[in-house]
């Protein structure tokens, strides 16, 4: 029995379910890829804020530390404008015992109440 051979017109190139087939893979596979871009903008754009509250927490843990005279006892909030954003310093300042007093100081983005900052530090008294 001879082998019958296709039609020379089925072995000529590809079907057009194999190339929707291959066009939907090559669709999720840009799909995917976009969204891991995107993922990583906004986890630089996040990590850019980090750095710069904690920068500003910094800076106002060496201004406490730094004042001739004892901050007050309490609580403090400070408005802050660092890389053209407006930021919240809200800085507390409790007894740690004898002759010390404990500073936390946490940073906020001045329209959001989570803390993308904290320094805590001891300063003595005198």
């Amino acid at each position: 029995m001879p082998l019958t051979r296709m039609p020379k017109r089925a072995q000529e190139g590809l079907t057009l379910i194999e190339t929707l087939v291959a066009l939907a893979i090559l669709a999720g596979v840009v799909l995917a890829a976009y969204a891991m871009v995107a993922q990583s903008s906004r986890f630089a754009a996040l990590e850019q804020e980090r750095l710069i509250a904690s920068i500003i927490a910094d800076n106002r843990a060496a201004e406490m530390l730094l004042r001739a005279a004892p901050p007050d006892q309490g609580e403090e909030a400070i408005d802050v404008e660092a890389a053209g954003r407006k930021w919240v310093a809200k800085s507390l300042v409790t007894e740690a015992g004898e002759d010390l007093l404990r500073v936390e100081i946490s940073v906020t983005r001045a329209d959001d109440e989570q803390a993308l900052a904290r320094v805590d530090t001891l300063r003595p008294v005198e």
